[in-house]
This record gives structure tokens, C-alpha cells and sequence, in this order.
């Protein structure tokens, strides 16, 4: 407070005020002030969460500012302070003031007293204010204080310990409550008062402007924001230099003297709470229905409050409603004068509400409103039926005009409230609003949706905006979006091997998939209630600032010459324009042609401009889109030989360019691992003879691998610059992999973020070893020739030896995994994959065997490796799940929504409930559907607004998917073929039964239970081993003999052809999409 000065002149008028006001007293509420010697004010610390109080009021009254830990007593011709020595400072200047700072014959004797901060002069101190006080009390009057006000502090405290030592508490506790005769005199504004008021209110109907604009533009935008980030946005703007420039609301203008009186109030979706004390809560901003939006303006101490109703493509009663508001503040505004009692005001207008639309009546409010000025609402003036007092000219009130609780014309089970709050001055014939604006119907209606949607009362209006693409709507659900239904007969149907499934534990597993898919729901609704809306999946790229040449003297020389020039080191080039070189980045290129035109060589430069459609670069962020751009330069020259050069140079620059941003962008998500601490005092644990995966140069080297202080190292014997670091800080997950019925014992490191080996970045590293050597033993053979028993003896005792070394690299190298782990002190547990719960899929482009582990499913035997992190899993999608289909795909959808579903295709049907069970045991949610889903069309819409996805069922949609193909699609008394369709949502993997050769080298390569037989579309009879091996002899024989293809001596599937009359029962979107399905069933019927 030391910049503090105060103004002496404004101090005596107000003061005069004050003793004239409290000796005139005549009114109801200042009889209490008539028998009253002496007003007592004691400020404690400031509390910030009820920063209105009246003594901080009348202080502010007063001085101009609030003192706190400051007591002041009034009387009729005295003001005392006690305060400390800093702010004794600023109150001096009021003592013994000049002549012409005193206002009228006031003659009152102004005293400080310091509280110092040793306890027996601060009591002294004390003491001389007590004093005065009793001798008050002598005159048989009463002390005056202002009961509602309790201040906390060192200060309160020592002042109350004072008066408990002196046996003085009930002075004090039996003084008079003076704030309703303080209200009064306080609510009454002088010029200056007024000025500031009516500052305050252009700041708030500034504010409020900013505010609607921003709503509006994300609405526009169709951006998400919840209601308490938008208040909080708008918060901001208060301490925008940019909002505030060129503003002249008073001569002396500063914004920083401004303060919110109160965190902005937004409202939307059906609840409202029109009272001062609502809160902005956490749910979204709704594009449609009604918006209110109230905030307060606090401008150097003066208070201003505003409020406004926004309407989204409002119903036309909604309208009406609004407009009716609008009348009946114009009515109030009219009434509220000088003279007429607070009561008898609301009784006016809620008989005119009556009289004119009784409907409405029970909607009004219970108080029309408050004074307001320092104190931002002040209790004992109010417009509600308990307050009589008098409203007299150039008070300020926050007059309320609002209807609650209507219902809404669009849902019967929901209602609206409409509002309009404005800061009023009262005047003698009526009262007038001290800033005005925003509040016609025309500035506060919007309308961003032509479509007409029928009201319940089966009137077509406008309502809102169209569905967003959301998966679990079902006009825009992935399965009715062109795609055609699969349907099947029960002669087209597998048998399930004569395998019954447990009916109770299935019951089981759908509650508990029921339980697992709400607690997910629960889950995003909570993780995502705080998103904004634009979503990870739809971030606004930045707009890149690039510079050729700062200065022009930077220019090469060679531009003098007019000629076109390449400059490599700038990454530029330089164009003559006009007798002018320009500079142009090559950024700047969307790309050059040359072409030849007789003599002539014509290079065309088509620059990067708004509104191109260049791909994936159509959303290009540029910093004023709407400037003037050059979208194309065209030059052409006889000078053959040097546009030539001049293409060549270019496009080596754009294509290096180019590179190096790739580079950048795939080094994006590698991260510095920290330095690798050797161990110096022993010899490092070491498994030596190792190969690696990825290798640098492709070849298999061997290496040894050692165990280090924070993490360990791979060494190559070869060539010492061929060295792996891998830090426990970095690995996500390590496998141990026995060569049990494998070719390698595996030792596979997964990492949190990848790295480069060499010049490859992985995610996996892998440490293996062979587990046995192809070994020929040509005389082994020749005696078992001349033996008549076979040689069984040496054949045996080479299994057995095999068995032995597996045995042992299994040990070896589980041993060094444990080893590993507990070096990483406990950071680090060795997972290893369960081969008998493992199943046959194509996560790639091959069949390979899937094995889960604790925390993981895995394919580590062969690249490309396949680790999923169970716990990252959000949920589980089973597709083409239909009878008569020999496999189906399972669809792993992440928590990070950001990253791409991983897909595992064509895996045996035998293995679905076992897969069902594997998943419901890791407690993943998983569906099942019958056609192939568009991931990147699902992903984007949860990505753009993963609360909005999440508030409309979530994931729910996939379960209805399969409900309603159950319901629909599926009849036990129909007897037509299954019919597959590969419409928009086609999979990513083909049907087994299409008879591809995919799905029979998978089976080959796989050695599963599928087969051959199932992919060349067997009968009604499984095959055996011994069938499966005839029939792939005779296939492997026709494809060398050039016989045609294998599927052409397959037999023929029994049920009908696949057709397209109606009993095929398949349901197709479009004429195209039919004509489409008629070309894909052409291959059926020539078979």
C-alpha cells in the first residue's frame, strides 16, 4: 500500500454525508442510528471467499480503498483509526486537512493511532480507543457495529483478547446492528460512484460480447468445450490487452482496476440455476437449445452484473417467450422509480404477467432483483416481496428479469429458463439501463441448421444440427453404411466338432462382459468430461514460419543476372519478378513442370496457396488465409541447358527436403536413452554366442550380451561399432520363449519407446539362439543300410541328445532373463508365452501361431513380432462371426484412441470360444459382429469428440450391431447360402470359403487344425490328417504339371447357388452396391 494516496476531499464529503444521513435518520431502518453515539468498524485479514462485506464497504466508501487490520471508530465529530505504522503512513494525510478540502461546516477531529507491534504499547494503544468508546457509552448512547461482518486475524484476535482482559466484551456484544441504516446511505451514488458503475457495466456487456462470439464460433466449428473451461476461457480475456484496446469508457480508462465480481455463469442442456450463487459445472456445451451466460465487472471497487439468454436454433414459443421478456423488462424499467416501495415494484410486475400471460406466472422469480455497488449484493435491499423499503433516485440495481422452468416445446420431459439481468439506475420517472446491447432477438438467436425436425406437437421446425457421424447412431452406423448383410443357412453351418458349450459359464461371461463394458463406459464419460472436443485425432496443425533471406544484402550475388537461381544452403529459390529477385522457400513448391515447346524449355512453378486440394496437406495452416497468393509462375527460356539444370536442382532440393522431414517425423517418437553405467568393480553377468533381431546389415551375427548397472548391452564379436544399449528405464516387457517345439530358445525385449539399430528403428529387440544343427551322418547311414534293425539305436540317441541341449538353452537362458530382472530391482518381471492356450491368426501376412502371456499377447518366433499390451486394450472386436464361415478376426481397439486397431485375421472358428474365454479372463470388454467394421472411419468419430462418443452409448453400438443382424438376419428355417459382401467396410483379410490361395498357404505354413480342406471349400464331412495329406500331394502334383489351380478338383459345397432373388436374404444399400455384389458372386456360379 505504499503507492497508496488518499484523496482528502472525497474522504470529508462522504463523511459529511455519512454524519448528516445518520442525524437526519428518520426512516424505519435508521432508528437504530438515532439512539447510536458511535459506529465501531474492526478489519481483520481479507477473506478472499467473501470479499463483500460492509465494513470493507464503508471503508471503501470512505478512504477510497479497504484497509484491513484496521479499526475505525465514528462519531459525530470524531474519526479514530488504530492500524499499524505503514498504513498510519496513508491515513495522516486526513488529519488536520486544508480549508478547501473540507466539505461544507464539517468540524470533525480525525485521529491515528499506531498499534505498534510490542504487546504494552499496542494495550496502550488499545486502551486510548476503549476509552473513547466508554465515554460514548457515558452519554447514554450505544455503539453501533455491523453484526454479520466476523473478521478473522492477528489483529481481531489481539482486539478481542484486549476487551475479554478488561472485562469489556458485553460493550461490544450488546452495541446496535446499523447495517440496514449503513445500506441505505451506502446505496444512494454519488457522480463518481455512478461513473464507475457505468465503467463496470460497459467492461461486462464488453465481456459478454466476447463471450457469445466464442460460443458461437465453437458451436460454428462444432468444437466441444465444458462449461468450466469456457468460463474459465473467458476469465482470461479480462486481463486481454487485445479485448480492451482502444477502449475509452472513461477519461482515465485502465482495465487493470477491473475485476470479476464473480467466475462467469454458463449454463446449457435443460439445467439451470438462476440464482447469483450458480456455478458453471462440467458438462459440455450443448450446440443446440438455450445457453445462459451471466458474469460481473468489479471496476475499482464498483460492481456491474449482466446476464443473457443465447438460443440455438430456438423453437418459434421459445421466441416468443424471449420477446415477451424483453417486454416485460421494458414494463419493469418503467416502474421502477423513485418513490415506490420494493414490494409493492414486484407485485406491479408479476400482476402485468398475470393479466397477460397467466401460463407464466408461476415461472417468475422470487426476487427481481438487488442493490449492488461496493458490495456486490446487498441483503437488506432487495426486490422480492420481504423488503418495504423505499427505492429512492440514483440507487443501482441489478434488476432480474427471468422465467424458469418452461417446458421445452422439443421434449416434454425437459424444461428451459430464459433470463436477462441489466445494471439500472433508478431516476425519478423511470430507470434506465446504464449499458444496453446484446438483446435483441436478432443478436442472441442463432441459426447453423436448415433441417426441419418435427416439435411434439408435429410441427416441422428447426432443431439443432444434423447427427454427427457417431458409430452407435443407427443412421450413420458402421454396418447400415453401404455394406451388405451376411446371412446364412443351416446347411451351410460347421459343426462344432461335437463339443458342447457350457451354458452356465457363458451366463457368467456376459455379466461379467456386461459389468467390464458399463465400468468402460463409466471409465470415458469420467476420463473424457474435461476434453475440449477437438480430440488428439483432429489437432489443428501450427502454422510454420519459414525464412529464405532476412535481409535483401543476403541475396547471392548472382541475381543481378535476372536468371532463375537454386540456393541449397537457404533451401530456396530465386525468381525474377518484374526486374525484382524474389525469394520463394521451398516450402513454398507444391511442385515444378517442365515442359518442351519448340525451342523453348517452360518450367511452371505452382506454388502451396488456400483452398487447393493437395491431398494430405489440404489443411496447410497458413497465418492470414485470406492475403493474396501466387498459386503459379511460369517462365520459359531457349536457354535449354539451364532450365534444366534449374528443374534438376529444384527437385533434388524438394525431394531432399522432403526426406529429411520424414526422417524428422519417424525420429519423432525416439527418445535419448540415458548413458548406459558399466559395472567397473567385477565382470559383468554375460551370455556370450548370441545372435540378434533386427541385426545391423541384415546378416545374423553372433554377440555377446551383458548385464550392466541400469541396464544391459549387446556386443557384437565381429565388429566392436555394432553395440546395443537397452536401459531397464525403457523396457516395457521382456519374454523368455523355450524352444519347445520351436527352432530357437528366444529371449525378446519390448520397449517403451523405440530406438535405432543401425539405421532401423524397432520397438522389439530379440536375443536367440538356435536349438539344433541339421547334421548328416553318412556313415551312420550306411551301417543302418547293412543292419537288418534300422539303426533305431542311433536315432534315438540323436533325440536324446536334442532333448538334452533344448533343455539346457532353456535353462540357460531363463536363467540369464531372471538374471536381468533382478538387476532391474523389480522394475522388470519375465513374462513367458502359454503355447496351450495359443491359436492360429494372421496379425500380418501370415498365419502364425498367437500365444498369450501375464500381460500380453505375442508372436515372437519370426518378424514382424506382434506384442499387445493387454492393459492398454480399451476393448475387443470379433468379426465376421457367422455360421457356415470357417474363421473370423479379432480387432484390439486401444485406450490411446490415437492409435491404429490392431487386426488378427482368419482364425479357425474351433478356437472362438476359447479366444471368448481368454479375453473375458483378462478383463477386456469384448463384442462380436457379423461383417468386417471401417476402424479408421470409427476411430476418427471417437477421436473428434471422444465425450460426445462416450455420452452416446460409447462402444455400445458393436453389441447392437450383432443384436439387431440376430434379430433380422438370422432364420434356422431359411435355407439359403451364406452370401459374404465386402462393401465399405470390408475386412482386411478374405473369407476362407473364397477359395484363395492366401488361406491355403496360411493353413500350410500354420500346421493347424484348419487345413487345406477348409480352404477349397470342403463338404459336409471333415477330412482326416490322412485325407488333408492326399489331397495336398495331388494339389502340389497339378501346380507342376500346370494343371490350373487346386480348387478347380475341389468338391462342390451342397445348398443352393448364391443368387439374387429374394430368398438370398441379403439387404443391399444401393443400386451400385447391388451391381458390385453381382460381379463378386460371378466366380461362385462358374464354379
Amino acid at each position: 500500500m505504499a503507492d497508496v494516496k488518499l484523496d482528502v476531499s472525497l474522504f470529508y464529503g462522504r463523511l459529511n454525508l455519512l454524519i448528516q444521513s445518520w442525524k437526519d435518520a428518520n426512516e424505519p431502518d435508521g432508528e437504530k442510528l438515532q439512539s447510536t453515539g458511535g459506529i465501531l468498524l474492526v478489519a481483520g485479514n481479507t477473506d478472499d471467499s467473501n470479499p463483500y462485506k460492509k465494513t470493507g464497504a464503508l471503508q471503501t466508501f470512505l478512504l477510497g480503498y479497504e484497509f484491513p487490520s484496521t479499526l475505525t471508530f465514528i462519531t459525530h465529530d470524531s474519526v479514530i483509526f488504530l492500524c499499524s505504522e505503514s498504513k498510519a503512513k496513508i491515513l495522516n494525510s486526513l488529519v488536520k486537512p486544508s480549508s478547501d478540502q473540507l466539505s461544507g461546516n464539517l468540524n470533525i477531529d480525525v485521529q491515528v493511532i499506531v498499534k505498534p507491534k510490542d504487546s504494552a504499547a499496542a494495550t496502550s494503544a488499545m486502551e486510548t480507543v476503549l476509552a473513547s468508546i466508554e465515554d460514548v457509552v457515558s452519554q447514554d448512547k450505544k455503539i453501533g457495529r455491523l453484526v454479520k461482518d466476523k473478521y478473522t486475524g492477528k489483529f481481531v484476535d489481539e482486539w478481542n483478547s484486549f476487551l475479554k482482559t478488561k472485562g469489556k466484551e458485553d460493550l461490544i456484544e450488546q452495541a446496535s446492528d446499523v447495517s440496514p441504516a449503513v445500506s441505505l446511505i451506502l446505496a444512494v451514488k454519488d457522480a463518481q460512484e455512478r461513473e464507475y458503475t457505468e465503467v463496470a457495466c460497459k467492461m461486462a456487456q464488453k465481456l459478454m460480447s466476447v463471450m457469445c462470439n466464442q460460443m458461437t464460433n465453437l458451436i460454428e466449428t462444432e468444437k466441444k468445450i465444458t462449461h468450466e473451461k469456457l468460463a474459465d476461457l473467458i476469465e482470461g480475456k479480462l486481463e486481454d490487452v487485445n479485448v480492451w484496446q482502444g477502449a475509452k469508457y472513461a477519461p482515465d480508462f485502465d482495465n487493470t482496476y477491473a475485476d470479476l465480481c464473480y467466475t462467469p455463469i454458463i449454463q446449457s442442456g435443460g439445467e439451470y440455476d438462476l440464482r447469483t450463487s450458480a456455478q458453471s459445472n462440467s458438462e459440455r456445451l450443448k450446440d443446440k437449445g438455450i445457453i445462459l451466460a451471466s458474469l460481473g465487472i468489479r471496476y475499482k471497487s464498483y460492481c456491474s452484473n449482466v446476464s443473457r439468454t443465447i438460443m440455438i436454433d430456438p423453437h418459434p414459443t421459445q421466441e416468443a417467450n424471449y420477446n415477451y421478456l424483453l417486454e416485460l423488462q421494458k414494463f419493469a424499467l418503467g416502474e421502477l422509480k423513485e418513490g415506490i416501495a420494493a414490494n409493492d415494484f414486484l407485485n406491479t410486475v408479476k400482476s402485468k404477467v398475470a393479466a397477460d400471460r397467466a401460463e407464466l406466472e408461476s415461472c417468475l422469480p422470487k426476487s427481481f432483483g438487488f442493490s449492488l455497488g461496493i458490495e456486490f449484493r446487498d441483503s437488506f435491499l432487495t426486490l422480492s416481496s420481504k423488503c418495504t423499503r423505499i427505492l429512492k433516485q440514483n440507487m443501482i440495481f441489478s434488476l432480474t428479469i427471468s422465467l424458469a422452468d418452461i417446458e421445452d416445446p422439443f421434449d416434454s420431459a425437459k424444461y428451459y429458463s430464459l433470463q436477462l439481468i441489466d445494471t439500472v439506475r433508478v431516476g425519478k420517472e423511470r430507470s434506465t439501463i446504464l449499458c444496453d446491447g446484446l438483446k435483441e432477438l436478432s443478436h442472441i438467436a442463432f441459426f447453423f441448421n436448415d433441417k426441419p425436425s418435427k416439435s411434439k406437437n408435429g410441427k416441422s421446425q428447426t432443431t439443432g444440427k444434423p447427427a454427427s457421424a457417431s458409430p452407435n447412431k443407427s443412421t450413420h452406423s458402421p454396418r447400415k453404411a453401404g455394406a451388405a448383410v451376411v446371412t446364412t443357412s443351416r446347411k451351410g453351418r460347421l459343426r462344432n466338432d461335437g463339443k458342447e458349450i457350457d451354458n452356465e459359464a457363458t451366463a457368467k461371461r456376459k455379466l461379467h462382459q456386461k459389468e467390464l463394458a458399463e465400468r468402460r463406459q463409466e471409465e470415458g464419460l469420467s476420463k473424457y468430461a474435461e476434453d475440449d472436443g477437438t480430440g488428439k485425432g483432429s489437432e489443428v496443425k501450427q502454422w510454420k514460419r519459414f525464412e529464405s533471406f532476412p535481409r535483401e544484402r543476403d541475396l547471392p550475388s548472382a541475381v543481378a543476372s535476372l536468371r532463375i537461381i537454386v540456393d541449397t544452403n537457404k533451401r530456396s529459390f530465386i525468381l525474377p519478378i518484374n526486374g525484382f529477385a524474389v525469394p520463394f522457400h521451398i516450402n513454398t513448391l507444391k511442385n515444378v513442370v517442365k515442359q518442351e515447346e519448340g525451342d523453348y524449355t517452360v518450367l511452371r512453378f505452382m506454388l502451396v496457396a488456400p483452398g487447393q486440394i493437395t491431398g494430405k496437406k489440404e489443411d496447410t495452416p497458413f497465418e492470414d488465409p485470406n492475403a493474396t497468393f501466387i498459386r503459379g509462375l511460369t517462365y520459359r527460356s531457349t536457354d535449354n541447358e539451364h532450365m534444366n539444370e534449374v528443374y534438376k536442382k529444384v527437385t533434388d532440393l524438394k525431394k531432399a527436403v522432403l526426406k529429411r522431414e520424414k526422417d524428422q517425423a519417424e525420429k519423432a517418437d525416439v527418445v535419448d536413452q540415458d548413458q548406459l553405467i558399466e559395472i567397473k568393480t567385477r565382470r559383468p553377468i554375460k551370455m556370450l554366442d548370441i545372435s540378434v533381431r533386427p541385426s545391423f546389415d541384415g546378416k545374423r551375427q553372433a554377440g555377446d550380451v551383458e548385464i550392466h548397472t541400469n541396464g544391459i548391452r549387446y556386443q557384437s564379436t565381429l565388429r566392436s561399432d555394432h553395440r546395443i544399449d537397452i536401459l531397464f528405464n525403457n523396457i516395457k516387457h521382456i519374454f523368455f520363449q523355450p524352444c519347445d517345439q520351436e527352432l530357437f530358445v528366444i529371449l525378446h525385449i519390448h520397449f517403451k519407446s523405440p530406438i535405432f539399430i543401425g539405421k532401423k528403428k524397432t520397438k522389439d529387440i530379440q536375443f536367440f539362439r538356435e536349438a539344433s544343427e541339421a547334421t548328416f551322418d553318412e556313415t551312420g547311414n550306411r551301417k543302418r543300410r547293412r543292419q537288418n534293425n534300422g539303426g533305431d539305436e542311433d536315432e534315438i540317441e540323436a533325440e536324446q541328445d536334442e532333448r538334452r541341449k533344448r533343455s539346457e538353452l532353456n535353462k540357460h537362458f531363463k536363467s540369464f532373463a531372471d538374471k536381468i530382472a533382478d538387476a532391474s530391482d523389480g522394475r522388470l518381471e519375465v513374462d513367458m508365452p502359454f503355447r496351450e492356450l495359443g491359436f492360429q491368426g494372421v496379425p500380418f501376412r501370415s498365419s502364425v501361431l498367437l500365444q498369450p502371456t501375464t500381460e500380453c499377447l505375442v508372436h515372437l518366433v519370426e518378424p514382424p513380432f506382434l506384442v499387445v499390451t493387454l492393459t492398454e486394450v480399451e476393448v475387443a472386436h470379433l468379426e465376421r462371426i457367422q455360421y457356415g464361415l470357417k474363421n473370423f478376426d479379432l480387432v484390439f481397439v486401444f485406450k490411446d484412441f490415437t492409435k491404429t486397431p490392431i487386426h488378427i485375421n482368419t482364425i479357425p472358428s474351433g478356437q472362438i470360444e476359447n479366444v471368448k474365454e481368454w479375453i473375458d479372463s483378462c478383463d477386456i470388454p469384448f463384442s462380436e459382429g457379423p461383417v468386417n467394421l471401417n476402424w479408421s472411419a470409427i476411430m476418427k468419430t471417437v477421436t473428434d469428440d471422444p465425450y460426445e462418443f462416450f455420452k452416446e452409448g460409447g462402444w455400445s453400438f458393436l453389441n447392437s450391431q450383432s443384436d439387431e443382424e440376430d434379430e433380422d438376419g438370422h432364420s434356422d428355417d431359411e435355407d439359403s447360402a451364406f452370401e459374404v459382401s465386402d462393401g465399405v467396410y470390408g475386412s482386411s483379410s478374405d473369407d476362407s470359403d473364397s477359395g484363395s490361395d492366401f488361406d491355403e498357404d496360411a493353413s500350410d505354413s500354420s500346421g493347424g487344425s484348419s487345413g487345406s480342406a477348409e480352404a477349397s471349400g470342403s463338404g459336409s464331412e471333415a477330412l482326416d490328417w490322412s485325407d488333408q495329406e492326399k489331397r495336398a500331394a495331388r494339389a502340389d502334383q497339378k501346380k507342376k504339371k500346370g494343371a490350373g489351380e487346386s480348387s478347380s478338383n475341389t468338391k462342390k459345397p451342397r445348398g443352393r447357388e448364391p443368387s439374387d432373388d429374394s430368398d438370398s436374404d441379403v439387404s443391399i444399400d444401393s443400386e451400385e452396391e447391388a451391381k458390385k455384389q453381382k460381379k463378386k458372386k460371378a466366380p461362385a456360379r462358374k464354379r
